[in-house]
């Protein structure tokens, strides 16, 4: 049964270093949206630190929903 707070998310395939990032970002923009989500991700982060990390998660979020015009949302 689905959960709009706890989204469904599968990956379909990995990269060890960007697939959390990639399943954190959908499955916040599938909460904000509820529409399904499909994020690609192929971004190499090195070892950030945990403020570096959410603030990049938080940028990716916010850029993905003033681009779907939900910005204001959520």
């Amino acid at each position: 049964r689905l959960c709009p707070s706890d989204p469904l998310c599968t990956a379909l395939y990995s990269l060890p270093s960007s697939i959390d990032f990639a399943t954190r970002v959908a499955k916040i923009l599938a909460r904000k949206t509820a529409k399904p989500t499909y994020v690609g991700c192929s971004v190499g982060f090195g070892n950030p630190t945990v403020e570096e990390e959410v603030a990049g998660v938080r940028a990716a979020v916010a850029e993905a929903m003033k681009l779907l015009g939900e910005g204001e949302k959520g």
